[in-house]
């Protein structure tokens, strides 16, 4: 017969284990992940932008800074490297955007960091443009480990939503919804909601994907009166936008402090790509007539493999957590699954996962500036072009006539002016040759395969009832 004091203490073990364990999971953060679309490196407060963002700089000031975060240079690439992990170009997403008429998404094959969360007890929703498949019910996101939806499918053609549009791209979970108002407001406002109904339910991951600052280029009289001073009306809608933007956030987080969620809330904020700028040959994706984004230094805008398309504004903020600092070690998109499941609890054993991740966990580099364990940085590769940093060397490859190699010195040559591909043969062939490496590994890209199909026959009911398009 077991000695009593043995028992006892077996009982007192069993206990604290799972004592220990619902500790751990009520610990467990809250993740607010916001993303901006087409917001140029400048145009924010802490960086010395015109636009006005006092929500923004406040998290920036108490926060991390993230000076090197780098993305994809389109939406639809940034979105997939974010909830997957993985380089795009792995599962065929590596070229341009998801647009309207387009029948593929995100493959199943993929487990989102969305899926992760669900098998650790979070509530995850998705709030703004989706822009990862629409054409079929297995892409969009309640099938894709959200619980819930709110917001457009793909991108809308006016940030004015209005219930006697037929067929409007606006939806609650799988349901389209007659909606009235403006779209960063309407977003900010479920956020605000969802945040209330949950308080009692944590923890939660919300992405939110806000639609702002990028084109049609429209705002409310309320924040276009912030900038009469400025005559360009594009630039004044421009930067009224961001500011509509900066309000909806700093709504968003004061209803999780007045809520008491913001303790124990991980707020990740950054756009998906660098700022539009007029391009010589029109994509279809977000367009402009006029150049209003400012990327700073940085060469070029969306869509290019530049600093200027891929180098962009980012924070994170935890309260009493995340040290106020400003770090200059490169992130990348990708290394947000990782280094989120972690922090959730998510197990990252190689023998757990479906695919193996291109991220890395930088929770120490977000936290306190650590140096990061990344090494290099695959900038994307497609059936045209592509791109890879080591240390401080970047390397640009164009496979399309005239076919040509660039490269710079990004800590020394940070606005990409001299190109040293005639220079440093030694290290241009070190960089290409892993560059080729990966070349070798890249899927067809989905979106040269969907130009081949008969687009009408996938068309989303919504579309085909507005058929204007390029």
């Amino acid at each position: 017969m077991l000695d009593c004091r043995i028992i006892v203490f077996l009982s007192i073990s069993a206990l604290f284990s799972i004592t220990g364990e619902v500790i751990a999971a009520e610990k467990k953060p809250n993740i607010v992940y916001i993303l901006a679309d087409d917001l140029g490196w400048k145009d924010v407060g802490f960086h010395g932008g015109l636009a006005k963002t006092p929500n923004l700089d406040k998290l920036a000031m108490k926060g991390a800074r993230l000076e090197k975060f780098y993305t994809l240079p389109y939406s639809t690439p940034t979105r997939s490297a974010f909830l997957t992990g993985r380089y795009p170009m792995r599962f065929g997403l590596q070229l341009m955007s998801i647009l309207p008429w387009n029948s593929y998404g995100i493959p199943k094959s993929e487990r989102l960091l969305s899926e992760a969360l669900n098998t650790v007890g979070y509530h995850t929703a998705a709030f703004g443009e989706w822009r990862l498949g629409h054409a079929k019910r297995e892409l969009r996101p309640t099938q894709r480990g959200f619980d819930q939806f709110y917001g457009s499918l793909n991108k809308g053609r006016s940030h004015y939503k209005n219930p006697t549009i037929e067929n409007q791209d606006w939806w609650t979970d799988e349901e389209q919804t007659k909606v009235r108002g403006y779209d960063t407001e309407l977003i900010a406002g479920k956020v605000k909601n969802f945040i209330l109904e949950k308080s009692d339910q944590t923890p939660f991951f919300m992405y939110i994907a806000f639609p702002a600052p990028a084109s049609p280029f429209e705002a409310p009289k309320k924040y276009l009166n912030l900038y009469k001073n400025i005559e360009s009306n594009d630039l004044r809608t421009y930067y009224a936008m961001i500011s509509a933007l900066d309000q909806a956030i700093g709504e968003i987080v004061e209803t999780l402090n007045t809520q008491g969620l913001l303790k124990n809330t991980l707020i990740i904020f950054h756009s998906d790509n660098g700022g539009a700028v007029r391009n010589k040959y029109k994509t279809g994706d977000g367009d402009v007539p006029v150049t209003v984004a400012d990327n700073g230094p940085f060469f070029n805008g969306k869509g290019s493999l530049y600093e200027g398309g891929i180098r962009v504004s980012a924070l994170a903020y935890w309260e009493n957590i995340i040290k106020p600092q400003m770090t200059t070690e490169p992130i990348h998109i990708t290394d947000m699954y990782p280094t989120l499941a972690k922090l959730a609890g998510v197990s990252l054993d190689p023998s757990e996962q479906v695919k193996p991740l291109d991220g890395v966990d930088v929770w120490p580099t977000i936290m306190k500036g650590d140096p990061t364990p990344r090494k290099e940085i695959l900038i994307n590769a497609d059936e045209f072009r592509g791109g890879l940093i080591i240390g401080n060397w970047k390397l640009i490859v164009y496979a399309t006539l005239p076919g040509r190699m660039e490269l710079f010195n990004i800590q020394d040559d940070p606005t990409e002016e001299n190109n040293r591909s005639n220079t440093e043969p030694v290290i241009l062939k070190k960089l290409l040759k892993r560059f080729n490496d990966y070349a070798w590994e890249m899927a067809p890209s989905q979106y040269l395969k969907d130009l081949a199909a008969p687009h009408d026959s996938y068309a989303p009911i919504f579309w085909r009832n507005n058929p204007t398009r390029p």
